[in-house]
């Protein structure tokens, strides 16, 4: 009788999940935890439930760097799609606007964890992948942010003089939110999700509706 390794099988749902989203998710789970370097092929496919040194991750991907490739693209369609879902949202109440584009935004920040997790470990040995990171993600979840805040700005007339600066001010916000909750955890406790989201939406506001003030010549 043959003696099966239970902790490395896969249940019957997780067998069903396709073979090419399994190591993805595999991989970038052991790419924050152990580096990309630290993390072989034969690792990746034990994790995703596969034969260890079968070839069976070579059927789907080129590498490992082909791997990480497509993890990056699937974050691509996802903001693509918040992109889409922006178009959708009627304008009008700037409060329901921003709390949708918040929760968004961090939902999708969220899901970017083990990826930015990677490329803080990796991103100075590794600056390919800190680059391949910012074209696909950052700089795209920038320009969405800039282009809603500017269309805005114009629909009402509001006195945002510099859309681009207090975009990239909007956005860094939520960013360095999730970023802290990746390094802290459980120990980020003083203000939760939902406080944090309103107080962003309540600024954002002020932003729009608050004519700007002129300032002091320093004496």
């Amino acid at each position: 009788m043959s003696t099966v390794d239970h902790a490395n099988t896969p249940d019957a749902a997780e067998a069903l999940r396709p073979t090419r989203q399994r190591l993805i998710e595999a991989a970038l789970e052991l790419f924050a935890a152990q580096g990309y370097e630290g993390t072989s092929v034969g690792e990746i496919e034990i994790a995703a439930g596969l034969v260890p040194r079968s070839g069976a991750l070579y059927k789907h991907f080129a590498s490992k760097r082909a791997l990480l490739g497509a993890a990056l693209a699937q974050r691509m369609d996802a903001i693509d799609r918040i992109d889409a879902r922006m178009d959708l949202i009627p304008p009008g109440d700037l409060a329901v606007e921003l709390t949708l584009i918040g929760t968004m935004a961090l939902d999708e920040l969220e899901s970017e964890r083990e990826l930015a997790q990677v490329v803080m470990k990796e991103g100075d040995r590794f600056p390919e992948i800190a680059a391949d990171f910012h074209d696909a993600i950052v700089a795209r979840g920038r320009a969405l942010a800039i282009a809603w805040l500017e269309s805005r700005t114009k629909a009402l007339g509001a006195p945002v003089a510099d859309p681009e600066a207090v975009a990239e001010v909007l956005a860094d916000a939520l960013t360095a939110r999730m970023l802290k909750h990746f390094m802290f955890g459980e120990r980020l406790k003083v203000v939760d999700r939902d406080r944090y989201l309103a107080a962003w939406v309540s600024l954002g506001r002020a932003l729009f509706e608050a004519p700007d003030q002129p300032q002091e010549e320093p004496r």
